[in-house]
């Protein structure tokens, strides 16, 4: 399953043709909205460890430390889990650029694709310059629900503005090139051969 190419190649269209095929980078582990979503994790995290304490050591009722079992739950997930769950899911991920075609292969079972040209397409370098993510297609005003998306929380954004994206690709040069090349219209086969 880590040869992006063999999963990319039974998706293609008739005289679809490939130009870059990669994966994402599984050691970058933090986005923008981590800005927000890490203070905010360890204060709901915080928040429902101490409450869980109090009620164990202090409540004589049970109900309260069932109660906060789900929180202290959801907090671990929102603190660490998240990111266990984004490594797992960009080592199954496997991307495709065609001729006319962005594809995300997600795992055996999800394939998301969209149409590149004429379409419009967000470019976001890493600071180091190491790694690039490609969105494609228009934000909207559901995109905000995007900003989820490659954070290990895309869940809370499914079917609610979820773009299809090239998220840390370490292959920038290649990417930006061969997506120039679509935009161009040079990817596209020539009628004459």
């Amino acid at each position: 399953m880590n040869d992006p190419r063999s999963r990319i190649l039974p998706l293609l269209r008739q005289g679809e043709r490939l130009l870059w095929v990669g994966q994402p980078d599984p050691r970058v582990r933090f986005t923008g909205a981590d800005a927000f979503l890490v203070p905010f994790s360890i204060l709901w995290g915080g928040f429902a460890v101490v409450w869980q304490i109090m009620a164990i050591t202090r409540s004589e009722s049970p109900l309260f430390v069932i109660w906060g079992i789900p929180f202290v739950v959801v907090g671990l997930y929102f603190i660490f889990g998240r990111f266990i769950a984004k490594k797992r899911r960009k080592v199954a991920t496997a991307y495709g650029l065609t001729d006319s075609r962005a594809i995300v292969c997600t795992g055996n079972r999800s394939v998301a694709d969209t149409p590149v040209r004429a379409m419009p397409t967000k470019v976001d370098r890493s600071k180091d310059g190491q790694h690039v993510s490609v969105t494609f297609g228009y934000q909207g005003a559901m995109g905000m629900f995007g900003m989820y998306q490659n954070t290990g929380l895309d869940f809370f954004s499914l079917g609610l503005g979820q773009n299809v994206a090239f998220f840390d690709v370490p292959d920038a040069h290649g990417l930006l090139t061969a997506l120039d090349q679509v935009q161009a219209g040079r990817g596209a086969a020539d009628p004459s051969s």
